[in-house]
């Protein structure tokens, strides 16, 4: 799953039910506290490659697309993201790579 912000902060969900990577594609020179604001939903940074995204804000983010099978894929990659540590203490929050696009 990717999560795409562009150049005017619009966000877009790519890949949407593929669950075997998650990270934001983002423009560059765009700062984690950037994305975070842009992403909002109780995103927040983290270090400068990393942000926290709420998993109830993914789930928002492909309301209109999510299915049952849908929601039974993302689960798992919560749960395999929770034994990975990169969850928040809370288990609210998933971490995620930013990846900066030319």
């Amino acid at each position: 799953m990717i999560i795409r912000v562009s150049e005017a902060g619009a966000v877009a969900i790519e890949d949407h039910d593929l669950f075997t990577g998650f990270h934001v594609d983002a423009p560059v020179g765009h700062t984690a506290e950037d994305i975070a604001a842009v992403l909002g939903e109780g995103t927040r940074a983290d270090d400068r490659h990393h942000v926290w995204i709420a998993a109830d804000a993914v789930r928002h983010w492909v309301a209109d697309l999510a299915t049952e099978e849908w929601e039974e894929g993302f689960t798992e990659m919560v749960d395999y993201a929770r034994g990975r540590g990169w969850m928040d203490e809370s288990g609210t929050h998933i971490r995620a790579h930013l990846e900066h696009r030319d």
